[in-house]
């Protein structure tokens, strides 16, 4: 189907059936060039109102507050935000049910699970009020791309069959190509590259990680997909040279993307390359020193989720650094901007075979996020794997940390060797463990 037509069955369908969302993205588009004072007014009214609510209907957050000298009426003042205690992903691990509003049910969240690219796996609850879908439609929409367009997709599929069924039909006559980041072979790149070429996305998002790989795995086919409008990175730093390296495979400007498990859809680029905008009507991003006040310089990522009302994340520490951007940006949107993210890292483990493992790697105690207090895949010049661990609980055998070693194992298929190593502590790699540390050349295997 042409893509004006696809457009125009879209939007016809989603006037029909999606109007809250419509509602919401349009929303965001006066968001995109309001005065910055008035966001800025609105935003800390909203973030204290969310930190009210805290107090009243959650055990953590009472507790935390109490315990750093603040009251119930100190929570009456927008001054006072900065003053609150930043949250930690020790925090989420320990109390974990004291996060969730009070009257809340299992049909009002939707459950997220991460490794994190700190390797210290937690599982958070999102606001199924939270207009996700609206916010993708947003960032797109700075890419020139519509909602109502084909996307290709390099991520960990996790739907279940009948899942992947309902989404098809949801977003119909939108087609989904999916590539899973956790498996990714010569025939399976071989493949997606031919759906790609069948149905013409204009858009290709995933990992940076993934997506490098199959711009590489493209330049080396010698014969390019069709040109796309845009490329979508997430996950991990961008560097030069990846984005140099997917912009010739795929013909098309690449977008960097701040995002995560805990908190979707924090920043992106815009067509100006000029940092990245955050959804400042949607999130509070400060960038702090280690008293937790606003940084002049490059700092410790604090988010607030402001559309989170069910398991709120205030001042919450990301484990990520990057800086404040001063100035208007060319392309005309009035959201404040920062720099590219450090500190995040991809996730690839390469084979003597040219087989790949990219992506999914972090999510390896997903279904068992108290296992571990950190992991760590270390994978070794001999393209051995070492799978490094400080156990939930110091000194306890638990068979979770065997059922992960196996699942890895499952995920390299035989192409290497892999052990299990407990350790009591992970070295950090300025300030953050790397997930995936590998003593293999960048070139591959």
């Amino acid at each position: 189907m042409p893509r004006g037509l696809v457009r125009a069955a879209f939007t016809a369908k989603s006037a029909l059936l999606q109007g809250r969302i419509r509602r919401e993205f349009r929303r965001m588009l006066d968001a995109d060039v309001e005065e910055p004072a008035v966001r800025e007014r609105r935003q800390r009214a909203e973030a204290m109102s969310l930190a009210r609510l805290a107090w009243d209907r959650t055990d953590f957050y009472r507790a935390h507050y109490a315990a750093a000298g603040i009251r119930r009426q100190d929570l009456d003042d927008p001054e006072a935000f900065e003053s609150l205690p930043p949250v930690t992903k020790e925090h989420l691990r320990e109390h974990r049910d004291g996060f969730l509003v009070s009257g809340t049910t299992a049909r009002d969240t939707l459950p997220s699970s991460t490794g994190g690219s700190t390797g210290e796996p937690l599982t958070v609850l999102h606001d199924r009020e939270s207009p996700v879908a609206a916010m993708w439609w947003r960032i797109h929409r700075w890419w020139g791309v519509h909602p109502g367009d084909h996307l290709a997709m390099i991520q960990r599929e996790r739907r279940t069959p009948r899942q992947q069924a309902l989404e098809r039909a949801q977003w119909w006559p939108t087609e989904r190509l999916t590539l899973d980041a956790r498996t990714m072979t010569a025939d399976g790149m071989r493949a997606f590259v031919d759906r790609m070429e069948r149905v013409r996305p204009p858009l290709l998002t995933g990992y940076v990680g993934g997506v490098h790989e199959l711009a590489r795995f493209v330049a080396g086919r010698g014969s390019p997909p069709p040109p796309l409008l845009a490329v979508g990175v997430t996950a991990a730093p961008l560097t030069p040279s990846q984005r140099a390296d997917i912009e010739r495979a795929f013909s098309a400007p690449v977008y960097d993307q701040y995002r995560s498990a805990e908190v979707p859809w924090m920043a992106g680029e815009c067509r100006a390359h000029a940092g990245l905008h955050v959804l400042a009507d949607l999130r509070v991003l400060e960038v702090v020193d280690a008293s937790a006040r606003r940084a002049t310089g490059i700092g410790d990522v604090l988010v607030t989720d402001l559309r989170n009302r069910r398991f709120p994340l205030i001042r919450y520490r990301m484990g990520d650094r990057t800086q404040h951007l001063d100035g208007a940006c060319p392309c005309g949107l009035t959201l404040p901007r920062i720099d590219a993210v450090q500190g995040r890292t991809s996730d690839v483990l390469r084979f003597a075979s040219g087989r790949m493992v990219t992506g999914g790697l972090t999510g390896l105690f997903n279904t068992a996020p108290d296992a571990v207090r950190q992991f760590q895949i270390h994978q070794h010049a001999d393209h051995s794997i070492t799978l490094r661990c400080v156990p939930g609980v110091r000194g306890a055998a638990d068979p979770r940390l065997d059922e992960a070693l196996e699942r890895l194992r499952g995920l390299v298929d035989g192409e290497a060797p892999v052990r299990l190593e407990l350790v009591d502590e992970i070295r950090h790699d300025r300030g953050k463990v790397r997930v995936v540390l590998s003593d293999l050349p960048v070139s591959g295997a």
